[in-house]
């Protein structure tokens, strides 16, 4: 009985020492600032590097680590080239500036032309309506006259007819 409660225990230490191995593997895998080597994945789980030797999985785990991280490096890098420097992207912003002000400036340029085209047209308008006021007036007393007038002459009319 005794035999069994041994390897009862030794399969639960066995289990315990996985589980903290995996779990410093999670944790050397999620930080870049943690090296990915043996001396530091033993001290991150506490066994001994020798345990970590005589699994094997968790040295082929941090190989796994190494070339993943080495491909991220190489992949930012490549980011990096490809990503404009500051200046230009700066300079094509300030490009693109100097062509909405020049877009704008032609803008205000059209409207103004526009609106003193508009402001003549209303004075135009204005000196129109005072001069044709003016010929209303005339011509209402004329019309005023000329029905006076022809009052007067159906009145003689109607007194020769009589």
């Amino acid at each position: 009985m005794t035999e069994q409660a041994f390897d009862e225990k030794n399969e639960q230490d066995f289990d315990d020492v996985t589980e903290r191995i995996n779990e410093a593997l999670l944790k050397i895998a999620s930080d870049a600032n943690i090296s990915a080597t043996k001396t530091k994945l033993a001290s991150l789980a506490g066994v001994h590097r020798n345990t970590i030797r005589n699994r094997g999985w968790p040295e082929e785990r941090l190989q796994e680590i190494k070339r993943q991280r080495k491909t991220e490096a190489e992949q930012k890098k490549n980011a990096d080239a490809s990503q404009p420097k500051p200046v230009e992207v700066l300079t094509d912003k300030l490009q693109k500036a100097q062509l909405e002000i020049m877009y704008w400036f032609k803008k205000h340029n059209e409207v103004m032309k526009l609106y003193e085209g508009a402001n003549e047209s209303v004075k135009y308008l204005a000196k129109s309506r005072d001069k044709y006021k003016r010929e209303v007036e005339a011509l209402k007393q004329d019309l005023g006259e000329l029905r006076a007038e022809y009052e007067r002459l159906r009145d003689l009319l109607n007194t020769v007819k009589d």
